[in-house]
């Protein structure tokens, strides 16, 4: 980690193109903000609303049949008849589509999903941007970083009240500041680990929950927190088609988090 007004400058120079990159993606047709409706499907075939064809799944599966009529198309070729999408928990196909709409079908908490994504969706449409907290360098958190020998899988809550999904940490994040001691369970892999985190600031400044990428892990463990690049999850923006995961209990910073994502001004 630099220091100087040189370094400053870049850093701030990077959080704003980083932030740039980052509403480009919120906005994107298809994107996160485009989704306007969630059907939980089981094993009888049945429409859902918003999509042509008839739909059926289980935790393994989602299964959709369609005719020459509905005019729906697969990796932009034209299909008709029986269309299986084998699916892990937590995976997702987008690569049906209808008349600019995009159906994702998914597995859920052992639950299959079917979302539609459409361009023209309120919350995409009316999009102008997520506040943020000014940039500080001092949210930039040298921590350290502890492996676990065995991963540790939990099943959590997510925004989707009838919904729990099993969650893997794979080790520990510790850090000091302002002489308070945190420790937070460490998701996702080498590469793109995460930590979603409860602070005092949510549900008053910020959404109800965010989260923060771990930096590059050294050989001795040293990594940092960035805080400026916390993020809200789709939740904050589109709360009734989301199923992201909540923070685990021990996932709780006790003092406010004044930097990243705040909460957003529409949903």
């Amino acid at each position: 980690m630099g220091n100087g007004p040189d370094w400053t400058r870049w850093e701030l120079g990077e959080w704003k193109r980083w932030r740039l990159m980052r509403e480009k993606g919120l906005a994107a047709p298809h994107g996160w903000l485009s989704l306007t409706a969630l059907h939980w499907l089981d094993e009888e075939p049945r429409p859902v609303d918003g999509f042509p064809g008839l739909w059926s799944g289980d935790e393994a599966e989602v299964h959709a049949e369609f005719s020459t009529e509905d005019a729906v198309l697969r990796r932009d070729e034209p299909v008709s008849g029986s269309v299986d999408i084998p699916l892990e928990e937590d995976e997702s196909d987008a690569s049906l589509a209808h008349d600019g709409i995009v159906a994702e079908a998914g597995v859920r908490g052992g639950r299959p999903m079917v979302r539609l994504r459409d361009p023209q969706a309120p919350a995409l449409t009316g999009f102008t941007g997520v506040p943020t907290y000014d940039w500080d360098p001092e949210w930039t958190v040298r921590a350290h970083f502890d492996p676990f020998r065995t991963d540790l899988v939990r099943e959590v809550e997510t925004a989707h009240p009838d919904v729990r999904q099993p969650m893997t940490f794979w080790g520990e994040v510790r850090f000091t500041r302002d002489g308070e001691d945190v420790r937070l369970l460490v998701s996702g892999g080498h590469g793109d680990a995460y930590v979603v985190f409860h602070d005092p600031t949510n549900g008053v400044d910020t959404a109800d929950w965010r989260f923060v990428k771990l930096g590059e892990v050294d050989p001795m463990g040293g990594t940092s927190l960035d805080f400026n690049r916390a993020l809200n999850f789709p939740a904050a923006f589109v709360p009734s088609y989301a199923t992201c995961p909540r923070p685990v209990a021990e996932n709780v910073i006790p003092f406010p988090v004044t930097a990243g994502e705040r909460r957003p001004t529409s949903n």
